[in-house]
């Protein structure tokens, strides 16, 4: 079960519960990543047409949080004692949040891309303090609106740490989607090339991106029962 904080969150940490997390179950973890690398080629693909590129990395954006949500069961699945987890399994609770995570993922994405566009460090605040909201919602099975809110309250008093982990990796994430689709194929001098490596670095990202997320929310969620409870309507209650 996760540790109640009694240190701050330090990115060196993070950093090694990320790196164990992914030996432990290397598979049911980068597959699914990989998935999310073959979805990506299609912004290679639409790179020169602005409209289709930008639905399509909206997706790709949305999909991640799906993936977040199922990383989230999957270490849920661990601190059980499995030993066995069938990443089928998984996927079919990350299907029945699907609703709850696609609802979230459109506000909780879009309004933080849109602030970006308007003014970085207003986009940045606002992704920071948004970016734990698919963990709460497969963990503790909160409403879009109430997962948001209760990520916000645990990044509250821990905005630093969180985007030095969180956003940090995100912003690197988004850096390799965007930068292979639309640059790869310049660099390598083949789509075919292009294709395969923007598939293998999206992947090579998007899996330690999103164990970051579980793991920090994990860690912030354990230390928010030492003082009390949090309940379905997105308020904590003493225990």
């Amino acid at each position: 079960m996760p540790q109640a904080l009694e240190e701050p969150l330090r990115v060196r940490d993070v950093a090694d519960a990320v790196v164990a997390t992914i030996r432990r179950r290397p598979v049911a973890i980068l597959v699914p990543a990989a998935l999310i690398g073959g979805v990506a080629d299609a912004l290679e693909l639409s790179r020169h047409n602005l409209v289709d590129y930008l639905l399509l990395a909206l997706l790709i954006a949305v999909m991640f949080e799906f993936y977040v949500g199922y990383v989230e069961l999957l270490l849920v699945a661990l601190e059980s004692g499995r030993q066995q987890v069938a990443p089928t399994r998984l996927v079919r609770g990350a299907l029945g949040l699907a609703p709850s995570l696609f609802a979230a993922s459109l506000l909780g994405v879009s309004l933080p891309l849109a602030a970006a566009g308007l003014a970085v460090i207003p986009g940045l605040w606002l992704a920071t303090r948004w970016s734990l909201f698919a963990p709460a919602i497969s963990r503790e099975r909160l409403r879009p609106l109430d997962a948001i809110r209760r990520s916000n309250r645990l990044v509250r008093g821990r905005f630093w740490p969180v985007f030095a982990t969180v956003t940090v990796s995100l912003l690197i994430e988004h850096a390799v989607i965007n930068g292979t689709a639309l640059e790869g194929e310049a660099l390598l001098g083949s789509q075919a090339v292009a294709l395969l490596a923007t598939a293998v670095a999206v992947a090579a990202v998007s899996a330690p991106a999103a164990v970051t997320i579980s793991v920090v929310y994990d860690r912030l969620a354990a230390s928010s029962k030492t003082s009390g409870s949090y309940s379905s309507r997105g308020t904590i209650v003493s225990s």
